[in-house]
């Protein structure tokens, strides 16, 4: 009975967390709609607690420094068939995948800055949270533990 309450006071902190997560990048200007923002999940390892996102969810934080290397052409035109992004003046998707990925060559992209929000706010949280709910359910299994029994 105990070891239920445990596992679902950590189901719903992790829960919390993905939200505490989702709403940091959101104040970032990270849509709650993107795939990024979709793909923020908190599981229990061996090792802790850990966080999956997508793979990309550094660049988008930090940004890409120009001159760097070249993005992927077919990853450009995923992007805008998924985005439903149309070519102007008689250009091809690829011309206009092209187009992005020398943009982004030449400039680079400014990153959103989120990462340090995100672990601030995760950290704060999870150590109030964490050590409020299980102080409660400590306080409870003690307190069932020493009730008398009767005879």
């Amino acid at each position: 009975m105990a070891e239920k309450n445990y596992i679902e006071a950590i189901e719903g902190l992790l829960n919390e967390l993905k939200q505490i997560t989702q709403m940091a990048l959101s104040q970032s200007g990270v849509k709650q709609t993107t795939d990024l923002s979709k793909s923020v999940e908190y599981v229990v390892t061996k090792d802790g607690v850990n966080m999956l996102v997508a793979s990309y969810y550094p660049f988008v934080s930090n940004g890409r420094r120009a001159n760097i290397r070249r993005v992927p052409i077919a990853n450009l035109i995923e992007f805008i068939k998924k985005n439903n992004i149309r070519p102007r003046g008689g250009q091809t998707i690829n011309q206009l995948a092209w187009a992005i990925q020398t943009s982004i060559y030449r400039r680079g992209i400014k990153g959103k800055k989120f990462e340090d929000k995100v672990a601030t706010g995760v950290a704060d949280y999870t150590a109030a949270a964490l050590a409020d709910e299980l102080a409660l359910l400590v306080a409870e299994d003690l307190v069932e533990m020493f009730a008398p029994v009767a005879v």
